[in-house]
């Protein structure tokens, strides 16, 4: 057995040792209730509450503390009401405050996270105790709509969901009042006589750090949508069938900068479309989203990064079509405190993508090539059923895309980059034991028609997904046992499967390895992935959780999931000590120790850690975070890409945050990481955020970065050579890489009303790398390095970077010019109006521009000059969508 496992077994033992000292006795749950007043009249939302109906509705005044003094009454009153209709529930709200002009107020664009009093309202429309949306509004009318995300399944709150409802809200002299219409249409229920759902409110008085809640849950014990109160008096809930028709049209130019003489640009080109989303509710509880060729030229541009590993980088979804709803389709979700990453099956990215393809002919002299696939038509079907059931189908359709070039003396061609593809994805739970246990199949599929000869070999023709997960809670949540298991299918052309054997996720071709080998005849390639997590998620001070996690070498799930690596087993442990009551320096603060240790299929411990974090929250509501790790000498399979496994050297890292008052309007945090590993490599970063208002309607965020890395062996490149006999006939090149990296964040939201507001994001960037020391890999299962010119051989300067004779008797060979500055700068604006209930105006200017050169070495004035002294491409963009409701 190997060390780190007996020493976990130790952890865990300890560990149900300290939990049985600190058992939680829960007696039952007694959740309060508030009464739907039924009525039949008009209500004008104004803020006022003057309606007779107001005063006739039994208001929920009892609201308990959570900070900062837990378990409390709340220090200001709180009055909410609620009244029902045939189509509509109604929320209205008197905050009272005995300091009216305390009370923070700040304007905020639609679901922006802001600092200011608020009250939020959560609604659990099925009644299920696992689903529910949220409601949020703040004394300046602005809100913020949500639905939120499965704790199970760790999911995030769905804010791209937009439903369209009335509110406003006012300060006065008694403090503030809050007037709510949402339309039932925008709800998903199950009809039914007597109708009762979950509810919940929370309140927010920023200036004094408190947390006011309705259906109050003590910290050492598992809250969430189960912990809701009830909302009574609803009478017979009517299905109500929603069909939204969101029609647009949008205009783009785009000023560029396009090579002499390109046909295909002129560097001022015109771009029209137009498209349709549809929003159908086939029952209360079941809706079909489509939409027709989407545009989602409005969405944020992803920042620029600097990516020398051989994994893609992941960049987040931001496309409002595929986000909202997301959380149907997540698949695989613990619960647990610490855990490697798992492969995401479903990445709704893959859908549009960049074009995998590329133009291949080496006489080709002008290319224009798309930038992303075009979206044919897409539809997604989800809800619940009122038996508990979860489904979610979506199914796009994606085109063919081709690139035009021009070669052989003008004449213009084009190649295929993309087939016509279809992509599918299935998602379907199921609620037992009153939503205490939760299982779940998904299935994905992507067919390519694979007609055009220049891909077969490129890309796979068919890729299939299939897997199960489960999710049991006992002891009223506070215990958790989860679990997923997956298989996958891909096929193709045997040069298509072949690229999948040889890619970064598995690397077939290694000389050493004994669990799998390249066959280049194959024709599909399939594995399994699988992750079970126990946790103990609440307690009076005690937490944990141990994860165990595998991926087999023949996984693949890129073709509509996200997957870096593939051939490992992980184990994870946390242990957790909270302590949430105030005392006299602290007023909360938590120690958490972990480990984390990964093998590959052959049994090479390929990472081990032992590590340690703290949190702490000051009296005075100031923050700190610490955090150190130690990890022991262990193997890598993917230092040489696609070699002889290597050995990785013993290292440590320490990181700190400090953060300012939670409270104040002004709000600085600042980190620091130090690495540092017994190979000679090491890394400093420092991080910096600053967020403020300069005036009332605008919030202003600026995060710098720094980072200074020294990489003593970074890969350069495999040279074949019979003489490399110790490296199984190839030397596996590195070189010291000294980089350093500067980047600055900026983003600026301008609230001019809560339905018209400017957001602009910036991000300047420079990354330098200076290549030194270059040197092969002595032996298989070792660091050591064999240096050109030191240890062995020579290398000599030529005028595209570097001769090396190896020394051994093997052939010279060359290394390209290394070194590289890259400067960028992206920027983003979006001014949006919504101009009518639902209907939105859209103004967007994109801007972006990269200098490149390969001096190597840092000078912060020269590289800025070479970044503004770049020529920008520049997108101007209008867009206007029209709402109807039906």
């Amino acid at each position: 057995m190997h060390r780190p496992t007996v020493l976990v077994l130790l952890l865990s033992l300890l560990a149900l040792r300290a939990f049985a000292q600190d058992s939680v006795t829960i007696g039952s749950h007694r959740a309060p209730s508030v009464q739907a007043l039924p009525t039949r009249s008009p209500i004008h939302i104004d803020g006022r509450l003057d309606e007779p109906e107001w005063s006739q509705a039994v208001p929920a005044t009892r609201f308990t503390q959570t900070d900062p003094q837990e378990g409390l009454p709340a220090t200001e009153s709180t009055e909410v009401r609620v009244l029902v209709s045939s189509n509509a529930i109604y929320i209205g709200a008197r905050l009272f405050d005995r300091d009216p002009s305390g009370i923070r107020a700040p304007l905020a664009r639609r679901d922006e996270e802001v600092q200011s009093d608020q009250l939020e309202i959560l609604i659990d429309a099925y009644h299920d105790h696992l689903s529910a949306v949220s409601f949020r509004i703040n004394p300046a009318g602005a809100i913020r709509d949500a639905i939120l995300g499965s704790a199970s399944q760790g999911g995030s709150d769905d804010v791209s969901w937009d439903p369209v409802w009335d509110y406003t809200a006012r300060v006065d002299s008694l403090g503030w009042t809050a007037e709510l219409r949402i339309p039932l249409s925008q709800l998903h229920y199950t009809s039914q006589d007597n109708a009762t759902w979950g509810i919940q409110f929370h309140r927010t008085i920023f200036r004094k750090g408190e947390q006011d809640y309705f259906a109050f849950t003590p910290k050492r014990e598992s809250a969430g949508v189960n912990r809701y109160g009830h909302l009574t008096g609803l009478g017979r809930v009517e299905s109500q069938r929603q069909l939204e028709i969101l029609p647009y049209a949008t205009a783009r130019a785009e000023f560029t900068h396009p090579p002499s003489g390109d046909p295909f640009r002129d560097g001022s080109d015109m771009f029209g479309s137009a498209g349709v989303d549809l929003k159908y509710g086939i029952t209360s509880d079941i809706t079909l989203n489509a939409t027709v060729n989407p545009d989602f030229g409005q969405v944020e541009v992803d920042p620029a990064v600097v990516n020398l590993s051989a994994f893609e980088t992941f960049f987040p979804e931001k496309r409002p079509f595929f986000v909202e709803g997301a959380d149907v389709f997540r698949f695989g979700g613990i619960r647990a405190f610490n855990s490697f990453g798992f492969p995401r099956f479903f990445f709704s990215r893959r859908i549009g993508r960049q074009p995998q393809g590329f133009v291949t002919d080496p006489q080709a002299t002008f290319v224009d090539q798309p930038n992303q696939t075009s979206i044919r038509a897409a539809a997604k079907l989800s809800g619940r059923t009122s038996s508990g059931w979860s489904l979610g189908f979506l199914d796009a359709v994606t085109a063919a895309e081709d690139a035009r070039f021009v070669a052989g003396g003008g004449v213009r061609h084009t190649s295929a980059v993309e087939p016509l593809t279809n992509y599918l994805v299935s998602r379907v739970r199921k609620d037992l034991l009153d939503g205490n246990l939760t299982v779940g199949l998904i299935g994905t599929a992507v067919n390519r028609s694979m007609d055009d000869p220049s891909l077969k070999d490129l890309l796979r023709s068919q890729a299939y997904l299939g897997g199960f997960d489960f999710n049991y809670s006992w002891n009223h949540r506070n215990w958790s046992l989860d679990g997923a298991i997956a298989t996958s299918q891909v096929e193709g052309s045997p040069g298509a499967i072949l690229r999948t054997q040889l890619s970064s996720a598995r690397y077939y071709q290694r000389p050493d390895a004994k669990s799998f080998s390249v066959d280049p005849t194959r024709t599909s390639l399939g594995g399994h992935a699988f992750q079970v997590s126990l946790a103990r998620n609440a307690g009076v001070h005690w937490l944990s959780s141990v994860v165990y996690q595998e991926t087999s070498p023949g996984f693949e799930a890129n073709d509509l999931g996200f997957e870096t690596s593939a051939d490992r087993r992980a184990f994870s442990t946390a242990l957790i000590y909270q302590e949430n009551t105030p005392g006299k320096l602290f007023r909360n603060f938590s120690i958490y120790p972990f480990t984390n240790h990964t093998w590959d299929f052959d049994g090479d411990l390929l990472f081990g850690s032992f590590g340690m974090i703290s949190t702490i929250t000051l009296k005075n509501f100031w923050s700190l975070f610490l955090r150190g790790d130690l990890a022991p000498p262990a193997y890598d399979n993917q230092l040489t890409r696609g070699g002889p496994i290597a050995r990785s050297p013993a290292s440590r890292d320490l990181s700190a945050q400090v953060a300012t008052d939670s409270r104040w309007t002004t709000q600085a945090s600042a980190s620091v990481y130090h690495y540092r590993d017994a190979g000679g490599s090491k890394q400093t970063q420092y991080n910096f955020d600053l967020s403020f208002h300069p005036a009332a309607a605008a919030r202003i965020s600026i995060g710098p970065a720094i980072t200074e890395t020294r990489q003593s062996a970074q890969y350069v490149q495999t040279v074949t050579d019979p003489a490399g006999a110790s490296t199984f006939g190839a030397r596996y090149v590195f070189g010291r890489l000294d980089q350093t990296e500067v980047s600055l964040i900026t983003r600026l939201n301008w609230t001019f009303t809560p339905r018209l507001s400017l957001q602009l994001f910036l991000q300047p960037l420079i990354s330098t790398g200076d290549y030194s020391h270059f040197k092969e890999l002595k032996a298989p299962r070792t660091f050591g390095f064999v240096e050109y010119g030191k240890d062995r051989g020579s290398i000599t300067p030529v005028a595209a970077g570097d001769s090396v004779s190896p020394g051994d008797g093997g052939s010279p060979f060359s290394i390209g010019f290394q070194d590289f500055n890259f400067r960028s700068l992206r920027a983003n604006a979006v001014l949006r109006w919504e101009w009518r209930p639902g209907s939105t105006l859209f103004l967007v200017w994109q801007q972006s521009r990269e200098n490149v050169a390969g001096v190597g070495d840092f000078k912060l004035r020269r590289d800025l000059n070479a970044l503004f002294d770049a020529k920008g491409d520049n997108i101007l963009a209008v867009k206007v969508t029209y709402w109807f409701g039906l």
